[in-house]
């Protein structure tokens, strides 16, 4: 069964692709500002609804290690965000996970936005589906959203 390598939320991936000798294959990913906390200046007196997003790119990158017949079978990455209260951010991302034995499949799992509504932790969910059905152990990891009150000057 596929094992997890690293998962974690950064602003940008950059995955090189120059002169690999086969066609599917991906370079050495460079993460781009690694994060756990995100800070959100809100100008005095404004409230900010529980379900605000703000225009803030991120993604999910996860590398995975295959074993002997995995290649053979087709595993299903799952990734949703919870807000701090609980309910789910968004729909479920699911995407198919392309396995070449003896090479870590690399993942990565692109937002246009961030949700910063409510403060507190956000959690993000990872896990494996396998017809259907989970596999493995759940990943999860938070990542803060703490509301800064600009005060007038």
């Amino acid at each position: 069964m596929l094992k997890p390598y690293v998962c974690v939320a950064c602003e940008k991936v950059i995955q090189d692709q120059a002169q690999l000798p086969a066609p599917n294959q991906v370079g050495p990913p460079s993460l781009i500002n690694l994060f756990t906390k995100l800070l959100v200046e809100v100008p005095n007196g404004v409230e900010i609804p529980s379900n605000a997003v703000g225009p803030k790119e991120w993604a999910i990158f996860s590398m995975w290690d295959a074993e002997p017949g995995d290649e053979n079978k087709s595993y299903i990455l799952c990734t949703a965000v919870s807000y701090p209260d609980g309910s789910q951010f968004g729909p479920t991302s699911k995407t198919r996970i392309p396995i070449t034995l003896g090479q870590r499949s690399q993942m990565v799992i692109r937002a246009l936005g961030f949700p910063l509504g409510q403060q507190g932790v956000y959690t993000v969910h990872v896990w494996l589906e396998l017809e259907n059905e989970r596999v493995g152990n759940e990943i999860y990891f938070g990542i803060e959203v703490q509301h800064l009150v600009q005060v007038p000057a």
